[in-house]
This record gives C-alpha cells, structure tokens and sequence, in this order.
C-alpha cells in the first residue's frame, strides 16, 4: 500500500513540474527559435509567423497585455503583444521559459529610438 502511495505521488509531482499555461492555439514547437535568433536578422522574419522561445523578462501589469523576453546579447527589446482582453498573461511568467507562435511586426519606440520588433501571438505557452 505504501510503495501505491509513493508511486502515485511521484506520478504526480512529476506531471505537475511538466505542466504548462496555455493561451490561444496550440504553440507550434516544430521548428522553435530562441528570441535570440530571431534578433539577429529581424528584418527577414517581418511579416512571417515564427515560433520562438525564451526568458519572460517582465509582463503589463496592468492588462497582462504583453511580456517582453530577455536575451542576452539583444540591443533592442523583444515584446509579445496582443489586443487587450484577447490573452492575459499573468505576472507570475516572469523569469519562466515562454514558447509564442505568431507573425513578426515593427513596434515604433519613437523619434529618438529606433524601432524595435514584437510578436503578435495565436499561441503562447509558458512553462510551469
């Protein structure tokens, strides 16, 4: 009865350190990218849907209507962006691996800035 006990409770420790919160579609990890990647030759990813991986750096606070993912050798910030109320992504994805399937678009910082990229999501999936 007690090897029953720890098998079951291994079981489940097991699959809750493998879940995940999904929004959206399902994330196409068929040909993932890490941001980093993407980052280098941006402009050849303009307008074309992609799947990329990466650290949530920080996430709105006030609608959970974006996060931006950290890299380490970007000069220009990487943030995935949806309309209000479409996914809300929580505060606690901050410092956890994300997955995120979407199309590649300019994001205007400014006159004094250049123009950065995001990724306008159909999928997102962080890790638990």
């Amino acid at each position: 009865m007690l090897k029953t006990f720890y098998a079951l409770l291994a079981t489940s420790l097991l699959l809750s350190a493998q879940a995940a919160t999904l929004f959206g579609e399902t994330v196409d990890k068929t040909a993932v990218m890490p941001v980093s990647q993407l980052l280098q030759q941006p402009a050849s990813y303009l307008d074309k849907t992609v799947t990329i991986s990466g650290t949530v750096d920080s996430v709105c606070s006030k609608q959970g209507c974006w996060m931006k993912f950290s890299t380490e050798d970007a000069t220009l910030p990487f943030r995935i962006k949806v309309r209000d109320g479409d996914m809300v992504f929580p505060l606690s994805a901050k410092g956890k691996t994300a997955y995120a399937t979407g199309t590649v678009r300019l994001w205007p910082q400014g006159e004094d800035e250049p123009d950065a990229y995001q990724l306008y999501p159909t999928a997102v999936e962080i890790a638990e």
